[in-house]
């Protein structure tokens, strides 16, 4: 095979659809459409740039189903995460930059109608981005952030536990770098976090620090017994030696399997544009996992998980591609499979910078999805950079996908 053969084989590579690589000659025909850009003045190491990461070979059938669409505290709010509590009433957590550097402030909010109103209700200062919610069986909440070099260690992650329903909030320390995207809540009520061991992402921090630091590609396995005032550690060893991933997802499924989802970069590979989205199941309580396996297209991460009462698994996720914003797939056995040829578009993004969609599943049977998107893409930057953002919720149904 002659060079430049060989170099477009290595290109088909950063397609994928539904875990599948576009084929030689879809990539061809690709590649005059891509080409003529100067993609370093995008963002995402000269991927994130919108058509770079989708295959053109195709055509996109659109249908329009009813949903209520609310937005969250004002304008400049980042990323946020939403857990519904006891009564019904739901809690959410937003983000917004304090300085242009990259501290972010943690503003907590309440809606008691199902996502249609929303106060905000935070009484302690809270410090990070990346949150995810979590209500404990017995009452509190517990937030993990990711806080990076803000953080006094930033070899640590913090944790905020609420006892009043998000209004006040204490902080513990858990070592490691790692945010996951979520905790699992076992059925005896204790608690599950599930995070990459030792991200090759954070090996350059480590060098700064003049720390040692071995990258690995298996998982860490939190649990804790007392609503995460306290954690036990083990290590899951996962059949692949790729350790350029984080960020991830995790279900424990009805046959008491363990599932999770990696953001993370196919080998030798950088760039958010060229992340994809991992899967690897264990079933052997999360003591090893199997190899891993593509199951988005590319420049759809951010995953996170959710088993729906009817059985079905679903995945709400970051379009880094056109069009830009929240979407979402299902799986009708256990995320081996899913609906990528017919995803879900929930919002939409006037650029790149969105995300972190988190669903949650109501009472009646209704989802709520709260996620962040630019919606003021000419607006002149501000102080801190971020004035462009806003934080919604979209509350909808599964429709048929069929």
């Amino acid at each position: 095979m002659t060079e430049q053969g060989s170099a477009l084989d290595r290109e088909i590579k950063l397609f994928t659809s539904g875990g599948s690589s576009v084929s030689y000659a879809q990539a061809r025909r690709n590649d005059p459409l891509l080409a003529g850009y100067e993609y370093d003045k995008y963002p995402g190491n000269e991927a994130t740039t919108g058509f770079n990461n989708v295959n053109l070979q195709r055509i996109n059938v659109c249908r329009h189903v009813p949903a209520v669409r609310t937005r969250v505290g004002p304008r400049g709010n980042f990323k946020g995460t939403v857990c519904v509590l006891a009564d019904g009433s739901l809690v959410l957590a937003a983000c917004r930059r304090i300085t242009k550097q990259g501290l972010f402030g943690i503003h907590v909010y309440t809606s008691a109608d199902k996502g249609l109103s929303w106060t905000e209700i935070g009484q302690t200062k809270l410090y990070g981005k990346e949150m995810s919610l979590t209500l404990v069986p017995d009452g509190p909440i517990l937030m993990t952030v990711e806080l990076g070099a803000f953080a006094t260690d930033p070899t640590t992650r913090s944790t905020y536990r609420s006892t009043d329903g998000g209004r006040t909030w204490t902080t513990h320390i858990i070592d490691g770098q790692e945010t996951p995207r979520n905790i699992i809540v076992e059925t005896d009520g204790s608690l599950l976090m599930i995070r990459a061991l030792r991200s090759g992402y954070h090996y350059p921090l480590f060098e700064q620090l003049g720390k040692p630091y071995s990258p690995s590609g298996d998982l860490e396995l939190l649990r804790s017994a007392n609503g995460g005032q306290s954690w036990t550690r083990s290590e899951g060893r996962v059949d692949w030696d790729n350790s350029s991933f984080g960020e991830v997802a995790s279900v424990r499924l009805g046959d008491g399997r363990l599932l999770a989802a990696l953001r993370g970069h196919p080998q030798n590979l950088i760039g958010e544009g060229r992340q994809v989205t991992f899967m690897t199941e264990s079933s052997d309580d999360g003591k090893t996992w199997c190899r891993p396996w593509v199951i988005t297209n590319t420049a759809e991460v951010q995953v996170q998980l959710l088993l729906l009462r009817s059985g079905r698994l679903l995945a709400t996720y970051t379009n880094y591609h056109l069009p830009y914003g929240a979407c979402a797939i299902v799986s009708e056995d256990d995320g081996h499979t899913w609906s990528c040829g017919a995803p879900i578009q929930l919002a939409i993004s006037a650029d790149c910078f969105t995300g972190w969609a988190t669903t949650v599943e109501l009472a009646d049977g209704d989802l709520l999805t709260s996620y962040m998107i630019t919606a003021y893409q000419q607006q002149p930057p501000e102080q801190t950079g971020t004035e462009r953002s806003v934080c919604e919720v979209v509350r909808w149904r599964l429709p048929d996908l069929r």
